[in-house]
């Protein structure tokens, strides 16, 4: 039982209703009330119906319910407005219109041009509705004992409906400018049986009334308001279905689709493929550096970006492709372009990229991020949806690692990201069932050759590969939240082997290296100092080596961790100097207290003189600003000497020892004999 007295086809547009149409409102109600005057001599004011009537007709409009959209609702007012038509006349169904327009504004509340709107409406449909009805049966000569009385019931309702649509819509119309013929086209279409069933509704419930009288016309419009209920239920029960399913293909964050909806339209598109058709594209897009943004600012600024970018990529891809959030910061797009020239997709790619390298200003900050888009083809790559989504993940991967901004899958990447996902695997159970195994590299002091310490250098002693270096494992790692567990691991084993050697009457240290995960973590600093105290090491036996990249990424971050570090007493450390971007003069912001030059400086400093230079320089300037210096990478005797003319304070590489075991550590001590003497307590 649709009610278009409540129909608001949509917003305003830019034309504002003024003194004018307040005016044609006036004159509109004006002139109905001349008609009802002029018809009053037909009108029948019968108490006990028309109060029958009102009361059904405010309860349905009270307890009216959305249809399909908040801008249709279902009520049993109109029926009991063209009852009081056919029944008491227009005086009286006029009065039923406006009482249903005044309680519906009591729960609507409508702008008061609407509201006018709505009364002239509910004014002029009843009157023209009942005039056109009791004329046409005056002079038909009809009774109720005559079918053709209950057709003409029908009629005057579907007429009063036309009416009252033409007021409505055509008055929003006006105001935005848009197609009467399309809107009521559009208002009309939905709900069309429903209001065809409402006027056959009208018809019985006027033959009730004239073989049973007010009862029965009282008990009919009792089984109406339940009737009514129960529709209302329905919609209701099939709005929080279409709900459901919304939430089941449709991510929440930023409305694209989600993975099972993509999946869904990918093995449509496969289902529906002509053989000898053109391939199509899948492009798979990870966000790079956006933890960084989600640790250093919150969630708050990392769920308003995943929401812009949704819309960003959106708007670029436009309605010739399709864009899913697969979760995190993955983005996927089903690409229309059928073109299987590596061109065209490499050019779309580029075009990702640079769309989500635009900056984005939240609230009042401008972020940046990057991206790296994997590429699958259908059907070179994959005819199913899970093997196009999974080369695409092989390829995105291969580009971030790469740094190419994208990739296309080849077959030769699979091996490697095959090998990375056992590897992740691998490193689970390798960590929980102590594979993993800790090197230590001496460093000495270059004025008299005493042992200042070891860096820890993690090793896995893998049980069908044998012993794998750091490299084999620790740069994919990084990209994962393994990186956290891994490196607990090594300062656990760290501390407690340093904590044994200090017992040995040995003032050894031990340095372990951070990655940026770890830098950013805010239950680190916390940890170690459990660690500590756990293991009886004193905080200055601990140094930490991070790398300078890894600071100027966010220095504002890395000073509030460092800082925790630092006051735990702490010894910080900035490894591989010299390869990033940063300066003394930024460094110095910072509680470090050492600088390790990198070997590629350190290993051609004799045959460079440029590479000698810069060793010399960052030793003058690093000292001025109160830090010492590590080399590390010292290959030859030469090189070490040469350090110890610059004033270098410490040095460490393959001349003086690699890597050992911790019990290899006191071997090499007593080798070393009277050369490198062991500092003793």
């Amino acid at each position: 039982m649709p009610n278009s007295a409540n129909l608001d086809i949509g917003e305003q547009g830019g034309r504002q209703p003024g003194r004018a149409v307040a005016v044609a409102h006036g004159l509109a109600l004006a002139s109905a009330i001349t008609l009802i005057v002029l018809t009053a001599g037909s009108d029948r004011w019968s108490v006990w119906p028309l109060t029958v009537i009102v009361v059904f007709t405010v309860i349905g409009d009270l307890t009216s319910v959305e249809a399909f959209s908040p801008k249709l609702k279902v009520s049993g007012s109109f029926l009991g407005i063209m009852l009081a038509a056919v029944l008491l006349g227009s005086g009286p169904a006029a009065l039923v219109g406006v009482v249903s327009i005044a309680a519906g504004w009591l729960r609507w509340r409508e702008a008061p041009h609407y509201l006018r709107n709505n009364l002239v409406t509910f004014v002029w449909f009843p009157v023209v509705g009942s005039v056109f009805f009791h004329a046409t049966v005056q002079l038909a000569d009809l009774g109720p004992v005559s079918v053709a009385y209950y057709l003409l019931v029908f009629a005057a309702f579907i007429l009063a409906m036309v009416l009252n649509f033409l007021l409505v819509v055509g008055y929003q119309c006006y105001l935005d400018g848009s197609s009467l013929d399309e809107r009521m086209h559009e208002a009309l279409a939905p709900i069309m049986s429903g209001e065809l069933f409402s006027a056959l509704l009208t018809s019985v419930a006027v033959y009730v009334d004239v073989k049973v009288g007010t009862v029965g016309l009282a008990m009919f419009g009792l089984v109406l308001i339940v009737f009514q209920y129960l529709v209302g239920e329905l919609l209701v029960s099939k709005r929080r279905s279409d709900e459901l399913q919304r939430l089941a293909t449709t991510d929440d964050l930023t409305g694209l689709a989600n993975r099972a909806h993509f999946r869904a339209r990918i093995a449509q598109r496969l289902e529906a493929e002509d053989p000898e058709a053109k391939p199509f594209a899948v492009l798979l897009i990870d966000l790079d550096r956006f933890k960084e943004i989600n640790d250093t600012l919150g969630h708050h600024y990392g769920d308003a970006l995943l929401a812009r970018m949704g819309d960003r990529l959106a708007d670029h891809v436009g309605a010739s492709g399709l864009v899913a959030r697969l979760g995190g910061d993955e983005f996927v797009v089903l690409s229309e372009v059928r073109e299987p020239a590596v061109r065209t997709l490499e050019t779309l790619a580029t075009e990702l990229v640079a769309c989500v390298e635009q900056p984005f200003a939240i609230d009042e900050a401008s972020l940046d991020i990057g991206a790296s888009v994997g590429i699958a083809r259908y059907p070179f790559d994959g005819d199913s949806a899970n093997e196009l989504l999974r080369r695409a993940d092989v390829a995105m991967y291969a580009a971030k690692e790469a740094q190419t901004g994208f990739k296309l899958y080849a077959p030769q990447l699979d091996h490697h990201s095959v090998r990375r996902l056992g590897l992740m695997s691998d490193v689970r159970r390798a960590i929980a069932e102590s594979e993993l195994v800790v090197h230590y590299q001496p460093k000495v002091h270059l004025d008299d050759l005493r042992v200042a310490g070891t860096e820890a250098l993690v090793r896995w002693q893998h049980p069908e590969l044998g012993l794998l270096p750091p490299a084999a494992f620790i740069p994919v790692v990084e990209q994962t939240n393994l990186i956290g567990p891994l490196t607990r691991y090594v300062l656990e084993r760290s501390i407690e082997q340093c904590s044994a050697w200090r017992q040995e009457r040995s003032n050894l240290s031990v340095a372990v290296n951070l990655s940026v995960r770890n830098l950013l973590d805010r239950d680190l600093p916390r940890d170690i100092e459990r660690m500590l105290s756990t293991h009886g090491l004193p905080a200055d036996a601990l140094r930490l080596e991070i790398t300078e990249s890894m600071i100027m990424s966010d220095p504002d971050r890395a000073l509030a961790n460092l800082s925790r570090l630092d006051a735990l007493g702490i010894r910080l450390s900035v490894d591989d100097f010299g390869t990033g971007h940063s300066s003394l003069a930024n460094l110095k912001r910072l509680p470090i207290h050492q600088l390790k030059i990198d070997r590629s400086f350190v290993s051609r400093m004799l045959e460079d003189q440029t590479d000698l230079i810069i060793v010399r320089s960052t030793i003058n300037l690093a000292h001025d600003l109160g830090l010492t210096v590590v080399a590390e990478g010292v290959e030859d005797e030469q090189t070490l000497e040469r350090l110890a003319e610059f004033g270098c304070d410490q040095a460490q590489g393959y001349y003086l020892s690699r890597p050992l075991p911790a019990d290899g550590i006191a071997d090499w001590l007593a080798r070393s004999g009277a050369k490198i003497l062991h500092a003793v307590a």
